[in-house]
């Protein structure tokens, strides 16, 4: 898909982001949805301390079709910078086109301005779909089992280090 944009989130995209991340959380099983508002996306990726990056992919008619987030990590084995990509969504009715790679791809560009040297993320073992893509963008599995530390086992493993 050529005529597709991929730039910098900015306001006034809230509530077609929010929509997005919504469908992305519905397709995947066990997900919440709801949570991530108009106003998360305004305070934690358009506001003054933005807690990463976001991209969206924009169709010629300006309908935003797809997006992604990401932040710094570090990665010691690599002993380098990266940059996590923590979403990546395109429409079901723009898939195949493109546009996936051109938000990845403008991800690496982004990262790279910022001193990343790779790119790191994570698929659902169930998500074939999205195991083949990554590995046409050149990416390879690595096996890890992710960890979440969420809500109130999170607010009382922070307690632990006020505790006297």
């Amino acid at each position: 898909m050529s005529a597709v944009r991929v730039r910098a989130g900015r306001p006034g995209d809230e509530p077609a982001v929010a929509a997005l991340a919504a469908a992305l959380n519905a397709e995947e099983e066990n997900e919440r949805t709801g949570l991530f508002t108009p106003g998360t996306v305004a305070r934690d990726f358009l506001g003054e301390r933005p807690a990463g990056l976001l991209l969206v992919a924009e169709a010629p008619d300006g309908t935003l079709i797809g997006y992604a987030t990401a932040h710094m990590t570090y990665e010691t084995n690599y002993a380098e910078r990266g940059l996590y990509i923590g979403d990546l969504y395109v429409a079901p009715a723009h898939r195949r086109r493109g546009v996936g790679r051109a938000l990845m791809a403008a991800a690496a560009a982004a990262g790279r301005e910022r001193g990343a040297a790779h790119l790191w993320w994570t698929a659902r073992p169930a998500n074939a779909e999205a195991r083949a893509f990554y590995r046409r963008l050149g990416g390879h599995g690595e096996p890890v089992l992710a960890f979440a530390c969420t809500e109130d086992h999170f607010r009382r493993l922070a307690a632990e280090a006020s505790a006297p």
